[in-house]
């Protein structure tokens, strides 16, 4: 802990760093409104002959009329803005190939002899002397271009405080884990008010009872609910965001640049909503990295994090939607595409305007992200998601990086380089560690693959950590999650069942090899946290299917560490088959009595005598001896039937005579019956009852 806690303070410090200076730099960016007003009239509020179009300075300084008129709308500036704004225009000149034939006075001096007023003129009509801006006019227009820069500036400002807002939850967290970490929880139980909180709030499912099991249309599964506190946070940040596209925005009326109340607002709305999107861009990439430094700052689990940075995406999705319909409104009602449909507008920046055109592709992209991310191809097809998921993503990022590189606001997507950048270096370093060229021991036993990999440089992992394999004959590119069950004589063991995607490749290639075979791979990790269930007196084990193996190695912690504990085992497995995927486990379970095991086969229609059994298999949990068939004796297995997980809690709370821990991997149902009878029960013991939930959320 203290190891990192520097580099954590560091990394908090330099962004409040970035912070203040984006701070400052939005103080600096937005100044000048002379400069701008002018600029505008000049080129929006009359037409001459010469036909000048919009920011062509070669043609505009040559025509004398341009400066002249320039100068007398200078003039009406206020005094202590008029060098600035008239260097501006030379500046632009000189750039241009055209310099200036002479100073502000001079021109203006021309322009007095003979100009025509802009009162009696309209933006459409061609006129042969210089246009003297009428003085109301020039101040409309200095208040609205004074409050788009105001609006430009604040819409900044509330940028940084959506991200401010995930940093105070992140400092919260942090507190709490340090908290945690000098006072470790004891077995007494909390105060009320705090179990209330607790069975209110941060325990249990929004509504219904389901977190990991998914909601379904139909047979169809839709999508995941967050907890009931991941959904507050979610809630907030919404609202936050909603509240930031419309508070603090005016409109000047009788103004000439936007012409309406309605246009104005629709241009400031669509700015607003673009800065918000692309302040959001860093949090976005930092929350859904793999190693997130953040993880070990706060205490989340990956899947916590996942879930804001699902969320995070969306609202994005829903800022850049509200810009490119509030500019999609503004062209349509103003210079060129004034009265035209969306469908002509949109067809016209696609073919003419490389940077509008960039940011409808953008937008588009950012669409079919959120769609090609639904629930149902994350889960059933997880490799294609994953393809589509990076391909799309990097198109969308290099097409808004273009649309936005001629606003001024890259520093938002050099922060993304760097986090992306960031956690590929880490990426590779643990690949590197653990040894490019290591060898995976892969044995096939019935619908189980075991997989035992020696790294390079051995990590001793804690329980319930996790590693990413990359098979090499099968995708290289691809990396999957595996639980490490345990470590034997340096050797990472992973026990996975056969189903659909890597798993079921492995598993047909290696039993056409008689069941054994050695592949190259890639291991990246460990990953994860390690739930601290060694401090409670009573541990409470539920596993459902090959959640097993994530459950075994925090018994077999607790088995080694041979403390005084209550510990109960509670495993549901389909068929009895399936208990070979951990036989050699169970039988270190059972020698002392330390661990209650108690295995339900769901499947099996009739009871099968154990014994009988084990001893016919040729690669057994035990053997014909006494000693062995009484460690046989201690599991608990029952046929066709099932517990009633909740009963089971419930008494185990109950009946505890200190603090209990409820660890679950297994199927989302069993997870969200175990969440349930948890946030139930969490007041009802003699100590603090806590839950952990062991569940891989990817898709």
């Amino acid at each position: 802990m203290k190891s990192a806690t520097g580099p954590c303070l560091l990394l908090l410090f330099t962004i409040l760093g970035f912070a203040v200076k984006d701070v400052e730099a939005a103080k600096r960016k937005y100044t000048l409104p002379c400069i701008t007003i002018c600029s505008s009239y000049m080129t929006g509020s009359f037409k001459t002959a010469s036909k000048c179009s919009k920011q062509d300075y070669t043609c505009m300084c040559t025509d004398e009329i341009f400066p002249m008129s320039y100068a007398m709308c200078v003039d009406i500036c206020p005094e202590e803005d008029q060098a600035s704004a008239w260097k501006s225009l030379k500046r632009s000149c000189e750039a241009a190939g055209v310099p200036l034939k002479g100073s502000q006075g001079k021109y203006l001096a021309l322009a007095e002899s003979d100009y025509v007023d802009q009162a009696t003129i309209t933006s459409k009509d061609v006129v042969s002397v210089a246009v003297k801006p009428t003085s109301s006019v020039v101040l409309q227009n200095l208040l609205t271009r004074a409050e788009k820069n105001h609006n430009m500036k604040w819409s900044e400002y509330y940028g940084n405080i959506l991200n401010a807002y995930w940093g105070f939850l992140i400092l919260l967290a942090f507190g709490r884990l340090i908290t945690l970490r000098l006072y470790p929880r004891k077995g007494s139980r909390p105060l009320s008010v705090v179990s209330k909180f607790r069975a209110h709030v941060t325990l249990p499912a929004t509504w219904g009872g389901k977190h990991i099991e998914p909601q379904r249309l139909g047979n169809i599964p839709v999508n995941v609910i967050p907890t009931r506190w991941q959904s507050i946070v979610v809630f907030f940040f919404i609202a936050l965001n909603i509240s930031f596209l419309f508070v603090d925005m005016w409109t000047v009326p009788k103004n000439s640049i936007y012409y309406t109340d309605a246009i104005m607002r629709a241009r400031n709305i669509g700015d607003r909503a673009a800065l918000l999107g692309v302040a959001l861009f860093p949090i976005l990439f930092l929350f859904g990295g793999r190693n997130n430094v953040l993880m070990f700052f706060t205490g989340w689990s990956f899947e916590t994090f996942n879930v804001f940075h699902r969320w995070i995406g969306r609202v994005m999705f829903i800022n850049f939607a509200v810009h490119g319909w509030s500019f999609t409104y503004y062209y349509r009602h103003t210079g060129e595409y004034k009265g035209e449909s969306n469908f002509a507008y949109w067809k016209e920046q696609i073919l003419d305007d490389r940077d509008n055109y960039l940011g409808i592709v953008a937008i588009v992209l950012i669409g079919i992200i959120l769609v090609q991310a639904c629930y149902v191809l994350r889960h059933h097809w997880y490799e294609v998601f994953l393809v589509l998921h990076i391909a799309t993503v990097i198109c969308y990022f290099a097409t808004a990086w273009h649309h936005v590189k001629p606003h001024n606001y890259m520093e938002y997507f050099y922060t993304c380089v760097a986090i992306w950048g960031f956690d590929r270096f880490i990426r590779l370093g643990r690949i590197l560690l653990a040894g490019p060229y290591s060898k995976a021991k892969i044995t096939v036993s019935g619908d189980a693959v075991y997989l035992s990999v020696k790294p390079a440089v051995h990590f001793q992992p804690k329980p319930g950590q996790y590693a990413f394999l990359y098979v090499l004959r099968h995708n290289f590119w691809e990396s999957h999650p595996f639980s490490i069950m345990e470590t034997r004589d340096k050797h990472y063991i992973f026990v996975a069942k056969a189903h659909k995607g890597l798993t079921k490749k492995i598993h047909k290639s290696v039993t056409k090899q008689d069941g054994n075979a050695a592949v190259s791979v890639w291991i990246e990790g460990p990953y994860g946290d390690s739930y601290p269930i060694a401090r409670y007196e009573t541990v409470l084990l539920v596993a459902g299917g090959i959640g097993i193996t994530a459950i075994m190695s925090y018994a077999l912690d607790l088995k080694r560490r041979n403390t005084p504990q209550d510990v109960r085992l509670y495993w549901m497995v389909r068929e009895h088959d399936s208990l070979r995927w951990v036989q050699d486990q169970l039988q270190e379970l059972t020698e002392g009595g330390l661990i209650d095991i108690h295995i339900y086969v769901t499947g099996e229609t009739e009871e099968i005598d154990e014994k009988n059994h084990f001893e016919s298999e040729s690669t057994s949990i035990s053997d014909v001896s006494e000693k062995k068939k009484a460690v046989v004796s201690q599991l608990h297995v029952k046929y066709n039937q099932r517990p009633e997980i909740g009963s089971v809690i419930s008494d185990t709370v109950r009946k505890a005579e200190g603090s209990v821990a409820v660890v679950s991997c297994g199927p989302g149902s069993l997870a969200d019956a175990c969440r349930k009878a948890v946030a139930e029960n969490v007041d009802k013991g003699k100590g603090r009852v806590d839950y952990f939930e062991d569940a891989f959320s990817w898709a």
